[in-house]
């Protein structure tokens, strides 16, 4: 049986039609690169390679437990409908459209002769393209050996499900932090995203950490009329990023005041229920992201406030994650998948505000 037969069947007996049809997976947090790559999540349990010793007298459990990381987030924080698969696959940059209707009606004379007459302008936003893959490979061996049934695991389905892993570790990193090199911009750092500092707090500097329920109500709602009023009513926010530490004190602190429904209703709770009043009649969802803890001026806590609709995210994805056909080269079988996307766009970069400093 050919090395390439072998995969084939050990793939349909488990079940699945191709590696690259496994769901999406976790991942650790550490910093940047290491967020989405292999650091070690405190609390898991100790690997120490690939075997063990089984005593004759031992049974092993089908039941495993599998190393954790934190959930891949970055399809939870841009809508689908913003992100472009209309893209060919042999673009190297994907531009959109940008279009402005000028002009202004008038009262007119007599006969007609000061009419005023309108100009449609139209430029284009280009975001570049950039090819990835990822890889793994099995040796004569161990694929012998699986098809012998000496080894546990289905081997080959395995680095097929650990190589659509790291292609999530990838975009959700380049989502996030976007990659320099190659222009990309990101998420939690974008140039074109306005940025400004908490309010001062009476016990001392702009942290959260000494803010009280005013305070920070006060933060959230003049970043919300920053946008508002700078927009010129154009954008009103929907979405509220917090570092896990802030968000939880939202929600484990009360709000206080004289009645006594207030005493027992969390800050969060409160901005829910009284932020649509001051935003336009905008409903306004307040999230957590691990990401935010320091990624401010300065190593510093930062929140984002954002109008998040289909307009106001761009991504050009020309090639999803596609698994090549195994390739044999000499004792081993080499796995390759290939990807194509670009950066992350904010065509209205002001109907966003970074806060730091919380």
């Amino acid at each position: 049986m050919s090395r390439l037969i072998q995969l084939d069947a050990l793939m349909r007996d488990a079940g699945i039609a191709h590696p690259g049809q496994l769901p999406r997976g976790m991942f650790a947090d550490s910093n940047q690169h290491a967020r989405v790559m292999n650091a070690w999540t405190p609390g898991n349990p100790s690997i120490g390679g690939m075997g063990f010793t089984v005593s004759v007298f031992e049974q092993i459990s089908a039941r495993a437990f599998d190393v954790l990381y934190p959930e891949i987030l970055y399809t939870q924080w841009i809508p689908a409908g913003a992100v472009d698969t209309a893209i060919s696959p042999g673009a190297k940059i994907a531009s959109v459209r940008v279009r402005d209707w000028r002009g202004k009606g008038a009262f007119r004379a007599a006969m007609g002769k000061d009419i005023p007459t309108v100009g449609i302008a139209m430029n284009k936003i280009s975001v570049p393209l950039e090819a990835g893959g990822v890889s793994a490979y099995a040796d004569l061996d161990d694929i012998r050996s699986v098809a012998a049934g000496f080894e546990g695991m289905n081997l080959l389905t395995e680095k097929g499900a650990a190589m659509r892993l790291a292609y999530e570790r990838h975009r959700e990193f380049t989502f996030f932090y976007g990659f320099t090199p190659l222009g990309f911009d990101g998420y939690l750092n974008s140039a074109q995203v306005p940025q400004t500092t908490a309010g001062t707090k009476a016990a001392g500097g702009t942290t959260w950490a000494v803010a009280t329920p005013a305070e920070m109500v006060a933060d959230v709602v003049n970043a919300i009329t920053t946008i508002v009023t700078q927009s010129k009513g154009i954008h009103f926010p929907n979405r509220i990023g917090l570092p896990l530490a802030q968000y939880m004190k939202l929600a484990a602190t009360n709000i206080g005041g004289t009645s006594g429904s207030l005493q027992n209703e969390s800050v969060l709770s409160y901005l829910l229920r009284t932020l649509p009043a001051v935003n336009g009649g905008v409903p306004i969802e307040i999230k957590p992201l691990r990401y935010l803890n320091d990624v401010g001026v300065g190593g510093t806590a930062r929140m984002i406030v954002e109008t998040v609709n289909n307009d106001t995210f761009y991504i050009p994805d020309a090639v999803p994650f596609n698994m090549l056909p195994p390739q044999d080269h000499a004792y081993a079988t080499h796995l390759y998948a290939d990807y194509k996307f670009g950066g992350l766009l904010r065509p209205y970069p002001r109907s966003a505000l970074y806060v730091d400093g919380i």
